[in-house]
Parts: structure tokens; C-alpha cells; sequence
């Protein structure tokens, strides 16, 4: 086997915020629009002196799924969270608090902070419809605070504004979408991914040209960066025929080296794909809600073996452990 060595390595956790979605190669092509991604958001997190913002993705009625490292150490023992609903001008945003006696952020156990990607999985469980609401008008210029709206407020503009009407009715009782779940092999995707990546209601659909990877040993998934940056943490990557197969975690930027020969310069896009590992604390932690997840085998429907060379990649995701 050739040995690699790995030099000048830039890895990001994705923290501040964004969001993602996937798009396939199939002639059902779904979650190539913004409208599709109405189970996706961003929220922002506060505890303290500490803020954060990330993106979710709503899997079952009153849960949804996020990056462990988004709420792992801001959460630790209380937080606030507020999750923005609309990217319209006017919006609603549900507010919500966790603590240790009322816990509503679950963080995976086999997650650390000292380990890239592997596990950077959570649960939030979150009732869009009964939470607290905060609504306002979006400021038009950047830096100013936005403008205080009240319910009877926010509810005349929806009168007034039916294309936000539907589309808020349609947030709050989304179409859920399925995982994909991988088991214990290398894949390659037989579907291409895409994101949609969310800064201040503002949304873009990111599509990825080039092929995914699921790395049995890793744990987890990669393909080349296709515009993953640091603020799109904890959304979904899904796939054109509507599927989830895992949430944004990090990305790379990487010298690989022969000796001392520099062979290319690799630009990764990591994430934690639903495997065996992710299933199972789902399970525990939703308990009965649980079967109210959709799911699909990724093998053979979405994904195919593969019997690529992975010693690149490999070397160096297992030199940061």
C-alpha cells in the first residue's frame, strides 16, 4: 500500500451557520428549489456570553436534526434557542430554552469535539406550533436591529400577503423527508446531493456535480467541496429524490505528499451519513416518536459497493483522532 503523508491541513467545523439540501441524479427531481426546503431552517443558539448559529432539519413532527457541535458545548447545561420560520419580509421565529431537569437538545454520546465529523449528530425536539413565537420585520439595512412585530400584527400582514400565508402554513406542517440508512460497506451515491444554505432568511440551493462517498472506516461520508463554508453546520444534505442521508459537519482543505513531493491538493466536504451508529440513538432518544421516521435502505436503492482506494482520505481524518 502506498503511504501517504499528509501536510498543511485546514479543517472547519461548520458552526455559524447555513443550510443544506441534496439533489439527485434521477429524472424525479426534487429539492432543486428553495420551496422544497420547507423542513429546514437556521436557529440561533445563546447561553451566556456564548452565541452560536446553525441549521436543523425537521425529520419527524416535533423533532429535528442538527450537528452535534452546534449545540454541544453551548448547551451543556442551559441555552436559549430561536428558530427563524419564514425568509420572507416579515417573519416568526419559535424560541425555546434547555435545561438539564427539561432537556430538549440531545447530543450524541459517541461525539467529541477532538474527533472530526464521526458521530457530530444531535436531536432537537422542538412543537413548531405550540412554541413561543417572536415576529418582526426584517431590517433592510445590515447591522440594524429588526422591528418588533405583534401577533395581531404578523396575522393582518399574512392576510394581506397570501403567497406568505401558504408558505408559513406549509412550514408548519411540512412534508417530512426520509433517512436513507447505510450499513456496515463502502458506497458510492447513485444520486448527486445538494444543500441550501440559510444566512439571515436569505436561502440558495447549493447543488453537488461531483461524486459522494460513504467510508465504512471513517464512519462517515465525503465528496469535493461544492461551496460547504463555515455558518452551514447541522443541515440536511438530502438527495433529488427527496431523501435524507445526513447532516453538514466540516470540511477540509488538505496538501497531500509522497515524501516530499506534493501529489494534489484535496477540498473536502465531510458529514455523518444515518448508519447503524446514529439509527440506534435515535431510537433511544425519540423513543415511540421514533416511528414516525421514515426510512430507506441506502443499498441498493441510493447507493451502490464500491471498492475505491480511500488511503487519502483515510491517512489523514485518521491522523486528527
Amino acid at each position: 500500500m502506498k503511504k501517504w503523508i499528509c501536510f498543511a491541513a485546514a479543517f472547519y467545523a461548520l458552526t455559524l451557520g447555513a443550510e443544506v439540501s441534496v439533489i439527485s441524479v434521477t429524472d424525479e427531481d426534487k429539492h432543486t428549489k428553495k420551496e422544497d426546503f420547507y423542513h429546514t431552517f437556521e436557529y440561533f443558539i445563546s447561553s451566556g456570553n456564548q452565541q452560536n448559529k446553525c441549521q436543523a432539519t425537521r425529520i419527524a413532527p416535533h423533532w429535528f436534526a442538527t450537528a452535534a457541535h452546534c449545540v454541544k458545548d453551548t448547551c451543556q447545561n442551559q441555552c436559549t434557542l430561536r428558530m427563524d420560520l419564514l425568509d420572507t419580509p416579515v417573519s416568526a421565529m419559535a424560541e425555546w430554552e434547555h435545561s438539564a431537569k427539561k432537556p430538549t437538545v440531545f447530543v450524541h454520546p459517541g461525539y467529541s469535539n477532538k474527533q472530526l465529523v464521526k458521530n457530530d449528530f444531535a436531536l432537537i425536539k422542538l412543537d413548531v406550533n405550540r412554541a413561543p413565537k417572536i415576529y418582526y420585520r426584517r431590517s433592510k439595512t445590515a447591522g440594524t436591529p429588526h422591528t418588533a412585530m405583534s401577533q395581531p400584527q404578523f396575522t393582518a400582514w399574512l392576510a394581506r400577503n397570501p403567497r406568505t400565508h401558504s408558505k408559513y402554513r406549509h412550514v408548519l406542517s411540512p412534508q417530512l423527508p426520509p433517512i436513507a440508512v447505510f450499513d456496515n460497506a463502502n458506497y458510492l451515491m447513485d444520486r448527486n446531493i445538494s444543500v441550501i444554505s440559510i444566512f439571515s432568511g436569505k436561502r440558495t440551493v447549493k447543488p453537488d456535480p461531483h461524486p459522494v462517498y460513504y467510508v465504512r472506516d471513517l464512519g462517515y461520508a465525503y465528496t469535493t467541496n461544492f461551496g460547504i463554508r463555515k455558518g452551514m453546520s447541522g443541515s440536511g444534505v438530502m438527495t433529488n429524490t427527496g431523501e435524507l442521508i445526513g447532516i453538514i459537519s466540516a470540511y477540509v482543505d488538505a496538501d497531500l505528499y509522497k515524501g516530499r513531493e506534493k501529489i494534489k491538493h484535496e477540498n473536502w466536504f465531510m458529514f455523518p451519513v444515518f448508519n447503524e451508529s446514529l439509527v440506534s440513538f435515535m431510537r433511544e432518544v425519540m423513543g415511540s416518536d421514533f416511528n414516525s421516521v421514515s426510512q430507506k435502505d441506502a443499498y441498493p436503492y441510493l447507493a451502490r459497493k464500491t471498492r475505491k482506494d480511500f488511503t487519502p482520505i483515510l491517512t489523514l481524518m485518521k491522523s486528527k483522532k
